[in-house]
């Protein structure tokens, strides 16, 4: 009687095993859902530019034209730090509109004004004085800061 158990057992896992094939074989078409996985993958493009940080615009070169910036701008560049005098004042009247940023000073002859550049991340003076000097800047930007 045990070899028929034996026999049983062998004939029950090869049952099992058949009916394991089947599920594999039925599975076999499942495997065809990587075309639905692809057809997935546009919808999860379509998520990703949320994940992409956005490229700065022009005119956040604007929220860094603060006083202090400027006058640091002023400071490093040798030319424009040695020929003009800025009084315990500074940089007043600051007006941007990127990359060009304009600024107004005082001292004890008769002030002036700076113009600025935003190249690289930094503010770089362009030209200073009191005549005009806004030739490089757009009509229509110097319109709104150069005055």
């Amino acid at each position: 009687m045990a070899g028929t158990g034996v026999a049983a057992a062998v004939v029950l896992s090869a049952c099992t095993g058949q009916q394991n094939a089947d599920v594999g074989q039925s599975t076999q078409p499942a495997t065809t859902t990587p075309a639905a996985t692809t057809a997935a993958a546009p919808a999860q493009a379509t998520t990703s530019p949320q994940v992409v940080k956005p490229v700065p615009a022009k005119d956040n070169a604007c929220a860094s034209a603060t006083k202090a910036a400027l006058e640091a701008a002023l400071k490093a560049d040798e030319k424009f730090s040695g020929a003009l005098i800025v009084d315990g004042k500074g940089l007043q009247r600051i007006h941007c509109v990127a990359p060009w940023a304009f600024a107004h000073f005082t001292n004890e002859i008769d002030g002036g004004r700076i113009l600025f550049t935003h190249r690289n991340g930094s503010w770089v003076p362009v030209n200073a004085g009191t005549g005009e000097l806004c030739e490089k800047v757009p009509a229509a930007t110097a319109k709104q800061i150069c005055y």
